[in-house]
């Protein structure tokens, strides 16, 4: 059952013309918690395999007459996508992303999404550590530039530290804003779970 509905969610890409099953996830976040509502602004943070973006693009395309998505990413692509401006960096790398930012005159974003995940080793406690040393750090991007009443959705796999990084998130954003999901997308043995700001405008 569990094959027959990893399967289902591959195909349904390839039919709606998605890179990867992965636009479903992010669709599942918007619809339960409308983290796209007021966003015009959007920052999408390590993307590949870029079906977020096509997903983002074709809400905006739907609900807005003008929005902007920057996204990063180690890996490069070719996707003709309006309002998308793309660059092939590390977003670790705190001066040339503050440099980035500023060369677009964003002071803020409406939401933050990212579905950065590292190279897996297929060792759940392992990958969950490293997942986590990630997002700790690109938290300085969310702490300065995402709106007070903006959104996230972060993706991260479950381990060592989790607890501590959930805590964390609520102590900085209130407990009542950040809550965990698990789209029905994502596969049922992945250890893959999103963390989310809900939209408090």
């Amino acid at each position: 059952m569990s094959k027959r509905w990893d399967e289902y969610y591959t195909l349904q890409a390839k039919k709606d013309g998605y890179l990867a099953r992965s636009a479903y996830k992010l669709e599942e976040i918007h619809n339960k918690f409308d983290i796209l509502k007021w966003a015009k602004t959007m920052l999408d943070i390590w993307c590949a395999p870029w079906s977020w973006l096509q997903y983002l693009s074709k809400h905006f395309q739907k609900t807005r007459e003008e929005w902007v998505i920057i996204w990063f990413d180690l890996k490069p692509v070719n996707l003709a996508l309006p309002y998308v401006t793309s660059y092939e960096q590390d977003i670790t790398d705190k001066e040339w992303v503050q440099a980035t930012f500023d060369e677009h005159e964003i002071k803020q974003f409406d939401c933050i999404v990212s579905d950065m995940a590292p190279d897996t080793m297929w060792m759940s406690d392992i990958d969950g550590i490293r997942s986590i040393g990630l997002i700790e750090k690109t938290l300085w991007i969310y702490e300065k530039y995402l709106k007070e009443w903006g959104t996230f959705a972060i993706k991260v796999f479950m381990g060592p530290g989790y607890e501590e990084l959930m805590r964390d998130l609520k102590d900085r954003y209130g407990n009542k804003n950040i809550v965990s999901f698990k789209p029905k997308s994502c596969r049922k043995a992945s250890k893959e779970i999103y963390l989310v700001k809900r939209n408090k405008k």
